[in-house]
């Protein structure tokens, strides 16, 4: 009888990381490189930052979300061009299946705060597709300079 509540602790545990996504633990020395663009910059060349881990700052998501690949999702991440009134910089974004419950907390309108957002610039060879794979928003870093990265 006391069995099942034994696993009980374990099952929620899971049930947790599933919903929020696992959190991505990088080393200090990974962590030092990270760069912070604002989003209308890094749209302008991601190829120069291709296998990157960089943070950028947007303000929105796009509202369309596709499921493309089996335990992936694409969206998009936008920001307002400064000093361009109505215009707006976007990038694709790939969004892992554990992680899209959180990913559909942003906004997707202009009105909210600016968002730092936490991710890898990849490149799809088979699709020809450019994209950030995003990890996170809230970060962490320990005395050693370790960083984990969550949602």
């Amino acid at each position: 009888m006391k069995r099942p509540f034994l696993l009980l602790p374990f099952f929620l545990a899971a049930s947790i990381t599933i919903v929020f996504g696992a959190p991505v633990r990088y080393d200090a020395k990974v962590w030092r490189a990270v760069q912070t663009y604002d989003l209308a910059t890094l749209s302008k060349d991601l190829d120069a930052h291709m296998r990157e881990l960089v943070a950028v700052k947007c303000d929105f998501r796009g509202k369309d979300i596709r499921h493309t690949k089996s335990n992936w999702y694409e969206s998009s991440i936008w920001q307002p061009i400064p000093g361009q009134s109505g215009k707006f910089a976007h990038i694709p974004v790939m969004v892992a299946k554990p992680d899209l419950k959180a990913f559909k907390f942003i906004p997707t309108d202009s009105s909210g705060a600016e968002i730092t957002l936490y991710g890898r610039v990849e490149y799809d060879v088979a699709a020809k597709f450019k994209f950030l794979r995003l990890v996170g928003r809230q970060v962490t870093v320990d005395s050693a300079g370790n960083a984990t990265v969550t949602w």
